[in-house]
């Protein structure tokens, strides 16, 4: 790998390996009170592959001479999770961690500079491979529990059928020296034809 996409990997696993760290805190701060039996056996599996996979990224990261310092936990998402009090609102938390962190491998894997190195694409699809199969977990004792999750399917109708489809997108206020985006309606769209 060149020097520039090596910046750019090394930056991207050290967040994730951060993000990792986190969940891990967060995880364990969600075992206090004791929680149902099956949660807490959730939790600690969870626990346990966020640990693994934080191994074999710190692994990676220093096989290409990367130092892994002491990486500070993300406040915000600490945050978040304290302030889940009860245990659905703590296991809608983890399954949204999960289903990005899933989302978030499987947009690594589609990026050139991520996949460039084929031990580095065998690492970033194992891991994905053991988010999907944490979320697929999770959903299971939500299910048990009859706790409700959100698919992110479900939410991004939601959000489509508030935004206008009939939209698009084009830059106006030209004239004067400003960019900003302005909405065409579709039947101005249909008339300017493709560009």
């Amino acid at each position: 790998m060149d020097e520039l996409s090596d910046t750019i990997v090394v930056k991207r696993l050290m967040r994730n390996l951060r993000y990792r760290q986190t969940y891990v805190k967060a995880f364990g701060s969600f075992l206090q009170p004791e929680p149902h039996h099956e949660v807490a056996r959730l939790l600690n599996v969870l626990i346990s592959a966020q640990e693994s996979a934080a191994v074999l990224l710190d692994g990676y990261l220093r096989s290409l001479g990367a130092g892994v310092p002491d990486l500070r936990p993300v406040k915000k998402l600490l945050d978040h999770a304290s302030s889940r009090k009860d245990m659905r609102s703590r296991l809608c938390f983890v399954h949204y961690g999960l289903n990005r962190a899933a989302s978030w491998y499987k947009q690594q894997l589609l990026d050139r500079q991520m996949t460039a190195d084929p031990d580095l694409k065998r690492l970033l699809f194992e891991l994905g491979e053991r988010e999907a199969s944490s979320l697929w977990r999770t959903e299971m004792v939500m299910g048990r529990l009859g706790i409700r999750h959100e698919p992110a399917l479900e939410v991004r109708s939601r959000v489509a059928r508030a935004t206008p489809m009939n939209t698009e997108y084009r830059r106006s206020g030209e004239r004067d020296g400003r960019r900003s985006f302005g909405r065409v309606p579709a039947t101005r769209r249909k008339a300017r034809g493709a560009r």
